[in-house]
């Protein structure tokens, strides 16, 4: 697999973003909180999807609350 990435920026934004500076380190941060905060969500609905599915004691349309 080949994976091609086109950035077009001037030297000072190529050094802001490669360079290792604090804004990156923030950077850094606010991305993983962000990704991490999305993987929980997308667990949390898958988990409560299964659980609607494996407990609904009249099925889908049956009753139940959906």
């Amino acid at each position: 697999m080949n994976v091609r990435i086109d950035i077009e920026c001037t030297p000072e934004e190529f050094k802001e973003l490669f360079v290792p500076s604090e804004k990156q380190a923030e950077f850094a941060a606010s991305f993983q909180q962000a990704m991490m905060k999305g993987m929980q969500q997308a667990m949390l609905d898958s988990m409560q999807e299964t659980f609607k599915q494996q407990f609904n004691p009249f099925g889908p349309g049956r009753g139940g609350r959906e």
